[in-house]
């Protein structure tokens, strides 16, 4: 680069911060391959769209920030064009160093995590000061009549091989991971030394020197362009996508967020209007005993998906993916000949928890604005995050569901659909607002989670009164929604024929024990949870008695559709004999749950009406008579010794019996599992971590 106003011109501008973008992505791509990843390594497909996206982008963060700089510092200010164009290329390369650092460190280490933002702002100042104080200083040194050149062909040498030592890495990685690695870098720098000489004498002329510019810009950005000519994955026209062969062909699960079982009208005759659930409940086995494996949602969902105990699956902390070796029920039932695919907005279930195992469409929310294949880590990956997310509510999701039922309904497909609704924070669309004028003078949404979980928000009856009603407004809100789901089934005629299971992950407290939103207790407000099924055919509804987990809906649904489990899967019993004949015979089995994200590490069994919780941290000990006290108020440890000395037999022994899975699957955690920081971060402004 020239602070030489002939060796920079208007023209060249362009190049320089091409290769400057080249320089920056090289940086990041060697950031990437210092983070310990989990999966195949990188095809040569995918590394070539990484590099091709942060290129790109880089050269756009370049190119607008130099208009802005142009017409600032070198049009209004009078600043050389050549000085301006140093300080541009020595901020973003700076500054993008210190952030992968940032990142890296965030890979390895939790520790200082919560002073992220701070850390980006200081080193973004870090760097401004730098860069701005080296072109002072050059400024100063080499004046308008001694200028400083750095010669374009210098700057094209050093980005070719920043090029070419990323590429050599990933090759290292991909291709000769076994090889000597003297002998790998000796051959790569011998290869680097000849292209370097060969780039020096070729770009002693100016044209010859844009020529290898201009084909470098070819090479590297050309694979933007795949996807142009990549086919798309359209649904299946062949004899199998419309095979009748499945005794079921369409299957629809319905999971909605922190739903109580009594908010719903099918269970409880005071609860809010919610007519559409009700209507589907009249059609289905309602289980009024089914009970959540956790009572929060990523150890829950996990459950459901894979029929395994959180102590199985491992999903327990939020800071974990799902082991490579965990089976899912989208797997099984894709390999198995359905479609299967996915429409949720729970910042939890994105792909990266790997809870996408088996489905064809994981369609997720909160998904980025600009989304482009990059290094995971650097100045891009956090540029991009400034174009913010997409959030759809109830309302868009199932616009989304929908559209996508109409696309598929003659294809044999497995379809879950989990609404976020009525998550905090409560704030229902103005036809579901309390209607109450004390409510409406206190607002239209409730935002305080961590307050109202600490207890310094809601203190007095009236408000949690209003908070409830807010919470009940949310709940009338996605049965709508839920109810337009359902019409859209009836309109391509397969409702009749669909196996619907509509259920909640978790439940919510609303002071209940004096405490407030989930993850906390296992008291019933957070794992009874709501779960109707509906058989394929005309039914009248039925209630079910007998307790079930929710962790029993994968077998089920396998059981149903004819698919075998196969030997050792750790899965409990189907309860499919119960749709059938809801009082017949069925062996009920003791229902686990635990897994808590707050306060003490809880655990709990549910066994002949009884519930016992026990604190692995305190030892504190409970033991409720479910049938003779629902609201779990009278604690039954020094009254009833022979249930609780049961309760702690049934725990012990479900540990056991969880080890014993784990190690049949060989589901083993490690380095390779952490969730990225990122998606610890979005747990955390969640209020889970």
């Amino acid at each position: 680069m020239a602070v030489k106003s002939h060796s920079i011109s208007t023209q060249r501008v362009p190049a320089w911060c091409f290769l400057a973008s080249i320089i920056i992505t090289s940086m990041e791509g060697l950031g990437y391959f210092t983070l310990p990843h989990a999966g195949a390594p990188l095809s040569f497909t995918d590394f070539s769209m990484r590099l091709a996206n942060t290129c790109a982008l880089m050269l756009i963060a370049f190119l607008v920030t130099w208009c802005f700089l142009w017409f600032f510092m070198v049009w209004l200010g009078g600043v050389r064009r050549g000085m301006a164009l140093f300080f541009m290329i020595l901020f973003f390369t700076v500054f993008c160093y210190l952030v992968i650092v940032l990142d890296m460190l965030f890979a390895y280490t939790t520790k200082f995590e919560a002073y992220w933002a701070l850390l980006m702002r200081y080193f973004a100042l870090f760097a401004f000061l730098l860069a701005a104080l080296s072109s002072l200083i050059l400024g100063k040194v080499f004046h308008r009549d001694r200028p400083l050149y750095f010669s374009p062909r210098l700057f094209t040498i050093l980005a070719v091989g920043a090029l070419g030592f990323v590429f050599a890495v990933w090759l290292r990685n991909v291709r000769f991971q076994d090889k000597n690695g003297a002998l790998f870098w000796g051959g790569f720098i011998a290869a680097l030394t000849v292209v370097a000489l060969l780039l020096w004498w070729l770009g002693k002329n100016h044209s010859r020197l844009a020529i290898l510019q201009l084909a470098l810009f070819v090479l590297i950005l050309t694979p933007l362009l795949f996807p142009l000519f990549s086919k798309q994955s359209a649904p299946s026209s062949n004899a199998a996508a419309h095979a009748t062969s499945h005794p079921i062909r369409h299957i629809v699960l319905i999971t909605v967020d922190t739903l109580r079982q009594d908010a719903l009208g099918c269970y409880n005759s005071a609860a809010t209007n919610t007519p559409h659930i009700d209507q589907l409940a009249g059609g289905s086995a309602a289980f009024t005993n089914a009970f959540s494996s956790s009572p929060w949602t990523y150890p829950s969902v996990t459950s459901i998906l894979t029929g395994l105990a959180p102590q199985v699956h491992t999903l327990v902390d939020g800071k974990t993916a799902l082991p490579e070796k965990v089976p899912t029920l989208a797997a099984m039932l894709e390999s198995a000949g359905y479609y299967t695919a996915a429409f949720g907005l729970n910042g939890m279930l994105k792909s990266q928890t790997r809870l996408d195992r088996g489905f064809k469409e994981y369609n997720w929310y909160p998904a980025e604005v600009l989304s482009a294949r990059n290094f995971e880590i650097g100045l891009t990956h956090n540029l991009m995050k400034l174009f913010g997310s997409r959030k759809p509510n109830a309302a868009g999701l199932t616009d989304q569901a929908t559209e996508w039922i109409k696309k598929h309904a003659q294809q044999d497909f497995f379809l879950w659909v989990h609404y976020f609704e009525p998550h905090m924070p409560y704030a229902p669309p103005a036809q579901f607002q309390p209607i109450e004028p004390a409510f409406r003078e206190k607002g239209n949404a409730f935002m305080h989670t961590r307050g109202a979980r600490m207890g310094s928000v809601a203190r007095t009856a009236e408000e949690r009164a209003w908070v409830r009603a807010l919470y009940e407004g949310e709940v009338r809100y996605v049965d709508s929604q839920i109810g337009r789901f359902m019409e859209s089934l009836r309109q391509v005629g397969i409702y009749e024929d669909a196996l619907i299971l509509f259920t909640a992950d978790h439940g919510e407290e609303l002071w209940d024990h004096d405490h407030f939103e989930h993850g906390h207790t296992l008291f019933n407000e957070l794992i009874q949870v709501p779960l109707l099924v509906k058989l394929p055919g005309t039914q009248t509804g039925s209630s079910v008695e007998a307790a079930v987990s929710n962790q029993a809906i994968a077998p089920t649904i396998l059981e149903l559709c004819g698919i075998a489990l196969p030997a050792d899967q750790g899965m409990p019993p189907s309860f499919s004999p119960l749709l059938q004949n809801p009082s017949g015979d069925y062996m009920e089995v003791p229902i686990f749950s635990g897994a808590s994200i707050f306060h003490d590490q809880l655990e709990g069994v549910i066994f002949d009406r009884m519930k016992y919780i026990r604190g692995k941290l305190s030892g504190h000990e409970f033991l409720f008579n479910l049938q003779e006290d629902p609201e779990e108020r009278t604690s039954l440890t020094t009254q009833d010794p022979v249930n609780l000395e049961r309760g702690r037999q049934l725990l012990e022994a479900a540990q056991a019996s969880d080890a014993r899975v784990r190690e049949s699957l060989d589901i083993q955690q490690d380095e390779k599992d952490r969730l990225h920081h990122e998606e610890i971060r979005s747990l955390e402004a969640l209020g889970y971590l």
